[in-house]
């Protein structure tokens, strides 16, 4: 069922300021951008590839349901958008990669069993 996007969008440059990679189980590269494509997490031992452009560099913002916030100083999420997830957590299906910035007001889903394992 498509979960409407009701976010915000008030972080930095207009962002929901929620990503993969703020959340505690996101293993990234040691220096961005990440050309070897080694993005991946590791509670679902799955590449997040799909989240990089064609230069290494990060393209829109993703989450999931299992997403912990990093709280390491300024390397969390905004807490605007830490409260929204909150709400909408309930609605949020296992195993899915959701991204914002859908065209039509809604998240667009992505079953982890459509991402790789291994790097891309």
């Amino acid at each position: 069922m498509p979960i409407k996007d009701t976010f915000a969008y008030s972080a930095r440059w207009d962002s929901v300021g929620l990503d993969c990679s703020y959340c505690m189980h996101f293993e990234g590269p040691s220096q961005w951008p990440d050309k070897q494509q080694v993005s991946k997490c590791r509670l679902h031992d799955v590449s997040l590839a799909i989240e990089l452009r064609e230069g290494g560099y990060k393209n829109w913002e993703w989450f999931c349901k299992q997403y912990k916030n990093n709280d390491k100083a300024d390397k969390g999420a905004h807490p605007t958008a830490l409260k929204e997830l909150e709400k909408i957590r309930p609605l949020l299906q296992e195993n899915i990669l959701c991204r914002l910035y859908g065209d039509d007001g809604f998240l667009k889903e992505y079953p982890f069993d459509n991402l790789q394992t291994n790097a891309l």
